[in-house]
Order: structure tokens, then C-alpha cells, then sequence
């Protein structure tokens, strides 16, 4: 779950709709918010009296939204607020966007401040929020507060109590929001990087038991023993600067307890890796070698193509550890060091591209054929692919500051929408992660990403060793039964 005081529960769309109805150009600065600050009458007047035009926004457990907009300040006077501006809203109802306004119809009594009242709309109890100190049980703050005057000082319209709050006050969050003039000078970053309440791919909590289990998984793992295989050889693709040996580098440097650097890289204007790798990793506490190798191969860059063929011979098994690439002379079945009859743990058994979640707008044409044709030969060789989405803090800057609102971001979401697109792939095979680039610590919040990935790209790597044993086992029983 998002960290409570990382986020700001009201979406973008909601902000624009209450910007709409404010009728002038505004933005939103967060003044309270009961989950983070605690729901106390007094604590609401310290950080909102005195603060000008505000909009209060409560959450309730029927998933709906609704709330009160003051153009003048509260205050603990025990008086009422003159506001000819003020309005009720619902925005939200039972999870459906349904927004509706209720102007203010005796301006006199818009408002209450009273330093015992929480947020206080309308004099005979329009909407009345809370009064004293609210304990919350299980994430619900059940609010002691009524609607028994609702419609007194606002036009409902129509509307009552029942359908514009479900009749409730148990409310998992109640948010009081200042309103600024002018347009919200984050508002572009805002607006690309809204944080949506639930995470839209299911994942784990990010907490350290889920690093530690994850790691542990991960030590543990081996390839089923039918296989014959001591370790699945994962393929890493990329072009050049996206973070290929970046995310080797950030794997081994959660596995080592501290930051490392084994595969060179940065963003030099031509790959780092001029040699085929198959790099080990060591788990540090344990002192046990993952079963996992993480296969390094050159950068894909506009001048030079990759021979398509040396890519076959890679996931086919056929290029020996530490293989010099040459551009002028690809390798082929003549070349030193050829592997002629590769063993099924010779060959590649998942492929992960890794790319620039930042760049999926302008990846160049001749990436994106080079990368289609390797794809096409994965495919009749059924090799399982994913997508390593690197660089979204990038893309989204409160991922930049928490790793772990990877997946409310809506715009990592819509990163993952487009290049499941491109790659034709499903788009749970498009993993979002953070490698360490400029972290001097390591962060359990991006660990938790990459493991996860890792993870993942492990069981597909399972699920092709497996069908391979199978495919092998029919193919025998029909060789016998020729012979025969």
C-alpha cells in the first residue's frame, strides 16, 4: 500500500472537475489529512484555520466521494462563514465517477468554525463532519458526526443524504485541501504521474519481509531436476544505455548486501559490452551461487545491426562464455569456440529486453526491426520474453522519490500500455523496475522490484525447460516406435 503520507488520494480528474466548478484557475495544497495526521477537531483548526479557500474531501467504505468547498478561511470563532461561493459536491458514488454540485443557497450559514467541530457545512447540519477526537479501527475512522440537515443552506437538487453519501460517515480518509490562484506549477508533472488509490497490477507489500522471501525464493531456486539443467541462462537485450548491465549490476548488489559495479555501464555513445557474458550471482549471506545466469551481449545501436544469425547461435547454446563480439565478422559455425552439440542447459531459456520507460515514444526504427526480427526467431524457438521497463522515475517523479508507488503511478501504467504494444507481448510480462544508478544505498523498495522480476523470469524460464523435456521424451518415444 502507498505510503500514507506520500500520497494525496484526490485524482487529477477530480482536482479538474472541483477546478471547474471554483470557476477560476487553481491548484490543491494538502493541509490535512486524517490517516496521516490523526482526526482531532484541534488538529484540523492548527493546520486549516486561517488558510483561505479550501475544499474537504471525504472518503467513505462505500467507495464514495464527496465533501464541501469554502472560499473563505475557517476559524474557531464558534461563528458562521459568510460564503455566497460555497458549495457541496459528490464526485464519486459506489466506485463510479458521478459528479454533482449543490450551490449554496443561504450564504450566511455556508459554514460553522468552532474550534470542537471538525469541517462544519451549513447551520443546521448540511454536512457535519466530526466532532472532538475520532480513533480509527482497521483503516475506518467511524466519524460521529450526521446529515440531518442536509439541504437546509445547499440546493440538493433532487439529492439526499442516501445518494450522495450513502447515508455514511465511515470514512477511510477525510482530506482538507487549499485552494491556490493559478495554475498548479507541478500540474504537467501532476498530471502525467497522477497516483491512482489501488495499484493497478496486483504485487507484493512493500515491506522487508517481502524482500527478505523474495531473496530467500531466489536463493532456493533451481531448475527441475528432469531437466538435466544446473541453472537458467537468462538472455538480457537492450539498447545501448537502457540498463542492461545497470540491472546485472543492481541484481548482484542486492545479493552482495551493498552497492556494486561488475558489468561496466553508463550511457556511452556505443555499447559497453563487447563480450558475451553469462555472469554468476553469489548470494553473500548464504555463500550459495544463484541458479540463475543473467547473460550480458551487446547493446543494440542504429549503425550496427546485429547479425540475426549470432543471435540464433546465442539462444541456441552455440557461443562459448566470454566470446569477443567482432562488428566486422559475426559469429558462425566456423568461428573458435563454437559449442557444436549444446546440452538444453547450453541455451537461453527466457529472454528479458530490457528498455527505457522513458524513451518508448522515440525508440528508432532500425531498434525496433532488429529487436522484431530477434523476436521472431525466439518465437519458433517458443522462447518465453519479458520487458524490464527501467528509467520510470523518469517518466513519473514520485517514483523518483518512492520506488514502491511503481504501480500506482498511472503514467508507469500507461509506459507498460504502450510497450506491451510495441513488443506484442502480454502486458503482465512487461516488468516495471528501478536499477541502481545514482543510489549510494541500497533501497529495499527497488530491491523488491527487481526481485520480483527476477523472480518472475525465472518461472517462465521453468516453463520452457519443461516443455523442452517433454517435447524431447515424444520425440524419442517416436524415434523408438520408428525403429521398431
Amino acid at each position: 500500500s502507498i505510503p500514507e503520507n506520500m500520497t494525496e488520494l484526490l485524482n487529477q480528474i477530480y482536482r479538474d472537475q472541483l477546478v471547474t466548478w471554483i470557476g477560476k484557475p487553481c491548484h490543491f495544497r494538502l493541509l490535512y489529512k486524517i490517516s496521516r495526521d490523526g482526526c482531532s477537531a484541534p488538529t484540523f483548526h492548527q493546520k486549516c484555520d486561517g488558510q483561505g479557500a479550501t475544499v474537504t474531501v471525504l472518503y467513505n467504505t462505500n467507495n464514495s466521494i464527496y465533501g464541501g468547498y469554502l472560499s473563505q478561511s475557517w476559524n474557531s470563532n464558534a461563528t458562521y462563514i459568510n460564503d455566497p461561493n460555497a458549495f457541496l459536491f459528490r464526485l464519486q458514488y459506489n466506485g463510479s465517477s458521478n459528479p454533482l454540485k449543490f450551490p449554496v443557497s443561504n450564504a450566511a450559514c455556508a459554514g460553522i468554525g468552532n474550534d470542537s467541530y471538525g469541517p462544519l457545512f451549513g447551520s443546521s447540519h448540511d454536512m457535519y463532519t466530526f466532532s472532538g477526537t475520532i480513533n480509527s479501527s482497521g483503516g475506518v475512522f467511524s466519524l460521529n458526526g450526521n446529515f440531518d440537515g442536509l439541504g437546509g443552506c445547499y440546493s440538493l437538487n433532487g439529492q439526499n443524504s442516501a445518494s450522495v453519501a450513502n447515508n455514511s460517515l465511515q470514512v477511510t480518509d477525510l482530506e482538507v485541501y487549499q485552494i491556490k490562484g493559478g495554475p498548479d506549477p507541478n500540474k504537467t508533472k501532476m498530471a502525467e504521474s497522477s497516483l491512482l488509490d489501488k495499484p493497478w497490477r496486483k504485487l507484493p507489500k512493500f515491506k522487508a519481509e517481502t524482500a527478505n522471501k523474495l531473496k530467500e525464493e531466489l536463493v532456493d531456486y533451481g531448475p527441475d531436476s528432469e531437466t538435466g539443467v544446473t541453472a537458467a541462462n537468462i538472455l538480457l537485450i537492450g539498447q545501448i544505455g537502457a540498463g542492461k548491465s545497470s540491472f546485472f549490476n543492481s541484481v548482484n548488489s542486492i545479493f552482495r548486501g551493498k552497492i556494486t559495479s561488475k558489468a561496466r555501464s553508463g550511457s556511452f555513445e556505443h555499447s559497453l559490452t563487447t563480450v558475451y557474458r553469462k555472469y554468476n550471482v553469489k548470494d553473500h549471506n548464504s555463500g550459495k551461487t544463484l541458479k540463475i545466469r543473467l547473460c550480458d551481449t551487446r547493446g543494440l545501436e542504429e549503425e550496427f545491426t546485429i547479425d540475426p544469425q549470432e543471435i540464433s547461435h546465442i539462444l541456441d547454446g552455440n557461443v562459448p562464455d566470454r566470446y569477443q563480439f567482432n562488428p566486422s565478422a559475426p559469429f558462425t559455425t566456423e568461428t573458435f569456440g563454437f559449442i557444436r552439440n549444446p546440452h538444453l542447459g547450453d541455451r537461453i531459456h527466457c529472454v528479458a529486453f530490457v528498455l527505457d520507460g522513458s524513451t518508448i515514444d522515440v525508440i528508432p526504427e532500425k531498434i525496433l526491426k532488429q529487436m522484431k526480427a530477434m523476436q521472431s526467431r525466439m518465437n519458433q524457438r517458443n522462447i518465453p520474453q519479458v520487458v524490464y521497463l527501467t528509467k520510470l522515475d523518469k517518466v513519473c517523479p514520485m517514483v523518483e522519490e518512492h520506488a514502491g508507488l511503481m504501480f500506482h503511478s498511472s503514467a508507469v501504467r500507461e509506459a507498460v500500455d504502450k510497450i506491451a504494444d510495441v513488443m506484442g507481448l502480454p502486458r503482465g510480462f512487461v516488468l516495471p523496475i528501478k536499477n541502481y544508478e545514482s543510489e549510494t544505498i541500497l533501497d529495499q523498495n527497488i530491491d523488491i522490484l527487481i526481485l520480483k522480476a527476477l523472480k518472475q523470469t525465472a518461472d517462465f524460464a521453468d516453463d520452457y525447460m519443461e516443455e523442452q523435456v517433454e517435447k524431447m521424451v515424444a520425440e524419442n518415444g517416436q524415434g523408438r516406435k520408428e525403429k521398431e
